[in-house]
């Protein structure tokens, strides 16, 4: 490790020739989503005790990660439209690409300044970080839309959304590599009353461990904005389900109810469970599509175990409720953001406490966690 410290400060020295290191040091903020496509971190600090974060690689997957990362904080840093907020983003302090995605013996060079705080794995959130995070996200998706406009990045309506993932599911079940339990559950989802009434908005595109920074339980830094769009608010809120137990996971979403208050969309907790679920299969899909055969076995056995959960869910749901009619075995079906609100309302009231009431959820127990990056729209996912 130290000597992998060492070669990342020559790296950095070489990027930015005017910077005079003084020492370097193993990052705090790792993240494991760069770690997997190659790309190695270290801390290192000049001869004026200012500390910069340094991202190197020489794999192709890193490299790519690496230039869109520095695309999307130009762009945002040139919009202005994050000045005042409670949170930092990538800020560029040099950046070196090397000639050729493909040639291993050149790296790619990223660097940073250092923000304050370090990563935390999604998983193992406070309370106090799940509200943190769900006021971060709905600030986000109160934000004006035109800087992502401006800078080129992908841009939806909810119809587009609804008719590519309309497509989608018609192509998995002519392929038939998909069971029908998922596909005929998705249907009946895509009919709920009221889905596809909300308004895009601008996403971050999904949060991997290691995108928020946090001091405490503030967060002081939102990193990886490379998929940035308009799109469903939901695509940002899909990790909970696969990262947090319900109790974290109505932190969250308590929080980012009362951010947005009357712009709420109460059905965004069942769009972010499809999207779970679409994502996951969407990694089986790609898997086929590149004869990965051990990616294969491993996401073939989650899509199985995806469906076994499902169809129990639903035989469940069926045997409750014969009363209702034809009702999304997926569904958190009762239980909305606005249901949190009020039940937090009435044990504030109650007891003077802020705790949030653990609600029951018919989602599967363990669902894979969606693929940190949006998966391609005429390819193997849905993706607007």
């Amino acid at each position: 490790m130290e000597r992998n410290n060492l070669m990342l400060a020559a790296l950095a020295s070489s990027a930015m020739p005017n910077l005079n290191v003084a020492g370097v040091r193993t990052s705090e903020q790792r993240n494991q989503t760069d770690e997997d496509a190659g790309i190695d971190q270290a801390v290192v600090q000049d001869t004026q005790g200012n500390l910069y974060n340094v991202y190197a690689s020489r794999m192709p997957a890193g490299k790519k990660r690496l230039t869109n990362r520095t695309r999307a904080a130009a762009a945002i840093e040139i919009s202005r439209e994050f000045a005042g907020l409670s949170f930092n983003i990538d800020q560029i302090v040099a950046f070196s690409a090397a000639n050729g995605a493909n040639d291993l013996s050149r790296p790619t060079v990223l660097i940073t300044r250092h923000p304050d705080g370090q990563s935390r794995s999604l998983d193992l959130l406070t309370l106090n970080d799940c509200a943190s995070i769900g006021t971060a996200i709905a600030t986000i998706h109160r934000m004006r839309p035109k800087f992502i406009v401006d800078s080129r990045y992908p841009a939806y309506t909810t119809e587009q959304i609804r008719m590519q993932l309309v497509a989608w599911i018609q192509r998995l079940r002519a392929a038939g590599h998909v069971p029908q339990e998922i596909t005929n559950n998705w249907d009946r989802i895509m009919e709920t009353e009221g889905l596809w009434s909300f308004e895009t908005c601008p996403v971050h595109g999904g949060f991997s461990d290691g995108d928020f920074i946090f001091s405490g339980s503030t967060i002081t830094t939102i990193t990886n904005w490379q998929h940035m769009q308009i799109n469903d608010p939901a695509r940002d809120l899909a990790w909970i389900f696969s990262q947090l137990d319900d109790t974290h996971r109505n932190a969250v979403l308590a929080a980012y109810g009362r951010m947005l208050g009357n712009r709420l969309d109460d059905l965004i907790m069942l769009r972010a469970n499809l999207w779970v679920q679409m994502e996951q299969v969407g990694d089986f899909i790609a898997a086929i599509q590149k004869g990965d055969n051990e990616k294969i076995m491993q996401f073939k056995a989650q899509v199985d175990r995806l469906a076994h959960q499902l169809g129990v869910t639903r035989h469940r749901n069926e045997s409750q409720q014969q009363h209702i009619e034809r009702k999304s075995q997926a569904e958190p079906s009762t239980v909305t953001v606005n249901t949190l609100l009020r039940n937090e309302a009435m044990i504030n009231n109650a007891t003077g406490t802020g705790a949030v009431r653990q609600e029951p959820a018919s989602a599967p127990s363990q669902p894979v966690r969606p693929a940190p990056a949006p998966p391609q729209p005429a390819a193997s996912a849905p993706q607007p």
